[in-house]
């Protein structure tokens, strides 16, 4: 039972009881009971934004979690690809140099993931930027090492050759030292000494008496043994590995046959002075992949001091 109500009476200067009504005391309780439930919801309200609940604490520190291990990943792959960028500089450069294979291009190397859904099934996933661009350069250095490893497969098989291909390489002066006389015309630019004509002279000339012999400096297969213009008598041998060598102004033909194997060594013809020549030398030319090079730099079986003279003596004369 509620307690009674008396309010002040100025009049009689007395206490009256008030009788409250039914309505009214509905009322009161319903004001008091949707104020209360206002300020429930506004405290609920305070405590979401100002406290977080076990589960929100969780999903946050496995989100940080996850955003850590995301940088830690993607600095172990900006590692491994400074690492993989080395090799592949030292396979180019190094390596395949070695065994005079061509470099790798860069477009083979460097390959592109294009197609704009590549990734699409990862663009709904949390962090997505972060997932897609790591995702990305995962794919690319699997590439990249996929192509590293053909590449030492390819040197793999280049080194079990290397000794076929040492034997094929020229690597000795046509005519024993013994039996050379001078060497009288070198590598590059000169005045041709039967035309007179300034141009380049892409071998070099070993003068020696008429018949001395004339020796392959590599193993190979005789590709021309026949009258070859200015060369005169000419003996042309392909050794591989995209090496040839030319030995021109033979005295006669050889007797030599298109296609006869050869050994580094072997006598091939006689020195001579027959085509454009002025007396009795060897016209020795060395072509790399179709590209004449200078031949004093594979005289391998020389001393040093004799190497760097010849060298020295084919630039300049």
């Amino acid at each position: 039972m509620s307690k009674p109500v008396y309010k002040y009476n100025p009049g009689t200067l007395t206490y009256d009881r008030v009788y409250i009504s039914i309505g009214q005391r509905l009322w009161k309780l319903l004001r008091q009971l949707i104020i209360g439930i206002g300020m429930g919801v506004i405290f609920f309200g305070i405590a979401i934004y100002a406290f977080e609940s076990p589960h929100e604490k969780q999903l946050k520190k496995d989100n940080k979690l996850l955003n850590t291990q995301y940088e830690l990943l993607k600095r172990r792959i900006a590692e491994n690809e400074k690492i993989l960028a080395e090799l592949q500089l030292r396979d180019d450069m190094l390596y395949r140099a070695i065994f005079n294979a061509d470099p790798i291009p860069e477009s083979i190397r460097r390959p592109g993931f294009g197609g704009t859904n590549r990734y699409e099934q990862l663009m709904n996933m949390p962090n997505s930027e972060l997932v897609i661009a790591t995702t990305r350069s995962l794919d690319i250095m699997s590439r990249e090492i996929y192509i590293q490893t053909k590449s030492y497969d390819e040197l793999a098989i280049l080194s079990k050759r290397n000794e076929e291909r040492m034997k094929c390489t020229p690597a000795i002066v046509p005519i024993h030292v013994k039996d050379t006389k001078q060497y009288s015309s070198g590598w590059g630019m000169r005045n041709h000494p039967m035309t007179g004509v300034y141009q380049m002279h892409a071998g070099i000339d070993i003068t020696a008496n008429s018949g001395t012999p004339i020796y392959a400096t590599g193993d190979g297969v005789v590709e021309l043994s026949d009258w070859n213009g200015n060369y005169g008598w000419c003996v042309i041998i392909d050794h591989g590995f995209g090496y040839k060598t030319l030995y021109g102004h033979c005295r006669e033909k050889s007797a030599l046959k298109k296609g006869q194997k050869v050994t580094r060594g072997q006598k091939i013809a006689i020195v001579g002075s027959t085509g454009l020549s002025k007396g009795p030398h060897v016209h020795y030319e060395v072509i790399v992949k179709g590209n004449k090079d200078n031949p004093a730099k594979y005289f391998m079986e020389l001393s040093p001091q004799e190497y760097n003279e010849v060298l020295f003596i084919s630039e300049t004369r």
